[in-house]
């Protein structure tokens, strides 16, 4: 039942006003955005079935999850980065991306990290981190930048840990680097991306509710000294490496095959002939539903006329005494 609610939600709050856009900036006749969806004939997706979740798909819908991402393709790091580097033993890396930031966190979280990281003398650890609130109490080994060179410093050979809010295309270069990553997840797709981590082994998940010194301390301990999660990691970064057709290829061959066989209605599922209430069964459910009203009914009215029979002898034997 919660996918048409979520269906409606989507088209109110997101389809509705990108309709708006597209026919006042492109043209005032642009069709519906649901109808170019419905018929499109190709669908590519950032998504890879080596590593993202199992789901029923169609024919048409393409992965090209990690597109552009090459293990071995990363920048020689120059500046305040190198020196940081070079000077480190071992590197963690620790960013929440664009959508949240570090410095934004509750001072008990920022301080838990420190306090964490500052456990961890042979390590080094370069975070994004947008503010100056946290030079005095940061230690020594922590470094921040209000930017960093995400993939150079993951596909460094000194770098050993991405601590990451789990957003899908971090969790990506992680896995194309083949480095570890704790999982921080915060809101949306998140906690899918923090459920694919654990499932293939290549780090764990820590919960908002679950974040202080010691649970940090226990993650960083068990990442950074357990092999198994790198030998994970970096068994997912040779599958993919080994696979029988890049991504790339098959971006390439897809839409080549697609510019020339066009509009691939053999690829195009019945479905989306369907309307709302066919689509969602929701003729089928509201049938099954009267029927065991009807039922419940049925049954309610026997039971009434069983308890009205058995009342009408006890009835008659009070009124003879």
């Amino acid at each position: 039942m919660l996918s048409p609610v979520a269906r409606f939600s989507h088209f109110r709050s997101v389809v509705v006003q990108e309709n708006a856009l597209f026919r006042k900036y492109i043209d005032r006749n642009f069709p519906d955005l649901t109808e170019v969806a419905r018929m499109c004939p190709l669908v590519m997706v950032n998504s890879d079935e080596l590593y993202d979740q199992a789901r029923p798909t169609f024919h048409k819908v393409i992965n090209i999850g990690g597109i552009g991402m090459t293990h071995g393709d990363q920048k020689p790091l120059e500046g305040e980065f190198k020196k940081i580097v070079d000077e480190a033993s071992n590197v963690v890396v620790m960013t929440m991306g664009s959508h949240a930031q570090l410095s934004a966190m509750p001072e008990k979280w920022k301080l838990a990290f420190m306090n964490a990281f500052r456990k961890f003398d042979d390590h080094h650890f370069i975070l994004r981190y947008e503010s100056d609130d946290l030079n005095a109490k940061k230690p020594n080994n922590v470094h921040f930048s209000k930017w960093i060179p995400q993939n150079d410093l993951l596909q460094h050979p000194k770098t050993r840990l991405l601590i990451t809010h789990g957003g899908y295309n971090s969790v990506q270069e992680a896995i194309h680097a083949g480095v570890p990553l704790i999982a921080l997840t915060l809101f949306g797709d998140q906690f899918t991306n923090g459920r694919i981590v654990e499932r293939h082994g290549i780090g764990r998940v820590l919960r908002k509710s679950e974040i202080d010194e010691q649970r940090i301390t226990e993650l960083l301990t068990n990442l950074l000294r357990d092999r198994k999660y790198k030998d994970a990691a970096e068994r997912m970064r040779h599958m993919i490496e080994k696979r029988p057709e890049s991504v790339e290829d098959r971006l390439l061959a897809w839409t080549e095959f697609v510019v020339e066989f066009k509009p691939l209605d053999n690829l195009t599922p019945y479905a989306v002939q369907l309307g709302f209430i066919q689509y969602h069964c929701l003729d089928v459910i509201a049938f099954l539903a009267l029927c065991i009203l009807l039922v419940a009914l049925i049954i309610f009215l026997l039971i009434k006329m069983v308890v009205k029979i058995l009342r009408i002898p006890l009835s008659r034997k009070q009124k003879t005494q």
